[in-house]
């Protein structure tokens, strides 16, 4: 019974470092890779651990502003927002999305998010 258990144990922490860092599981169910606070990505979940530094630009950026607030750090803002289209000084600049020409900004200071200038409406 004890062999069991371990094995469960086991299983169970591979399973969530597996999806921590990989999210290939979870990762294919953009819900779930909600729940465990990732972005459902291309064939699985971009978790803040496993995140490598480039997100690279993503396609409608303004889907994840309600996962910032002010004082969080530019790693948490480019991880939610994707890497921006221009920095000029304390701003960083991304498109409101795909179809508008309009984009939207962060202002920085100090490394540290202090508010996001939301999107025009078209």
């Amino acid at each position: 019974m004890r062999r069991v258990i371990i094995f469960g144990v086991a299983i169970a922490a591979i399973l969530i470092i597996e999806e921590a860092t990989k999210g290939w599981a979870l990762g294919r169910v953009p819900a779930a890779c909600r729940a465990i606070g990732g972005k459902p990505a291309i064939g699985g979940c971009i978790t803040p651990v496993y995140w490598q530094g480039d997100c690279g630009q993503w396609a409608y950026p303004t889907q994840w502003l309600d996962r910032l607030k002010p004082g969080d750090p530019v790693s948490r803002v480019v991880f939610w927002l994707g890497e921006p289209l221009q920095r000029d000084g304390e701003y960083l600049s991304w498109s409101c999305g795909k179809p508008s020409t309009h984009s939207f900004r962060a202002v920085i200071r100090d490394e540290r998010l202090v508010s996001v200038e939301r999107c025009k409406p078209d």
